[in-house]
């Protein structure tokens, strides 16, 4: 099964892309650019030496929310870092940081390497609770092209979860797949995007939405992403999305993303 999904995943810089159409370059919820859970390879400033993104969610589901507000920065149209704090209804609080470089970009076709770690307490109101930590370094692949004459962007993740034991530990092989596709662009000028990602790893061990290390079962996210904003120096972008879709803990998550270049 892993062999199948390392071969899909350097097939998709095999695939020739028809036009190089680039993401509209929001950012996934622990702040990298890409989708809900998927990063993307692209850079959120592949223009500017140096950018900087603020965004935040929203993520409900069975009557919990959770509050994500994060930093995104961009150095040198090649580097990522992110930082971000999940913040519960219970006082669970976690905290995010993830980086990624960007070391192929040609046409349409992009990849990147990066790493993410989190540290998660299960209740910050309890000093004898240790947090719990986990690294996930991780490879993904990223083109474009035209989907039935309309622009989209396909990205697929692969990586692995390192769980605090003894050390870092292995603990479970992750993929997902996403893509971002305009939405009827001669309608909505390339406003408006349909995007999915498939994964068997959500953002957080137990906050909001999309959730936990789920490897008996896959999570789906789908939604709108919308971007009224089409100038080079700044971005302003909203994402409506349905979480988990797949499972009767389904959610919701309402996001936005704001960033300039400097």
């Amino acid at each position: 099964m892993v062999k199948k999904i390392l071969l899909l995943f350097f097939a998709v810089l095999s695939v020739g892309a028809l036009s190089a159409q680039s993401s509209v370059k929001g950012t996934s919820v622990n702040g990298l650019t890409g989708l809900m859970t998927t990063p993307t390879a692209r850079i959120g400033w592949e223009k500017s030496d140096i950018g900087l993104d603020f965004g935040y969610s929203y993520l409900g589901n069975e009557g919990d929310t959770t509050h994500i507000p994060r930093l995104t920065l961009s150095l040198f149209e090649k580097f990522e870092a992110a930082a971000a704090v999940a913040l519960g209804d219970t006082d669970d609080m976690e905290f995010m940081l993830a980086g990624k470089f960007q070391f192929y970009n040609s046409g349409g076709s992009s990849m990147a390497a990066g790493l993410d770690y989190s540290s998660y307490d299960w209740d910050t109101n309890n000093d004898n609770n240790d947090p719990l930590t986990l690294l996930r370094p991780f490879l993904v692949a990223t083109y474009s092209g035209n989907f039935f004459d309309a622009p989209a962007v396909t990205s697929m993740t692969i990586g692995w979860n390192l769980d605090e034991g003894d050390g870092f530990e292995f603990e479970t092989f992750n993929y997902s797949m996403g893509f971002e596709m305009a939405l009827f662009p001669k309608t909505f000028k390339n406003f408006v995007y349909w995007m999915s990602d498939f994964s068997n790893y959500g953002f957080s061990r137990a906050m909001g939405g999309a959730t936990g290390l789920n490897v008996n079962r896959g999570i789906f996210n789908t939604g709108l992403r919308i971007d009224p904003v089409k100038n080079s120096k700044y971005k302003f972008v909203i994402d409506v999305v349905g979480t988990d879709l797949l499972d009767a803990n389904r959610g919701f998550m309402l996001d936005a993303t704001f960033g300039l270049a400097l």
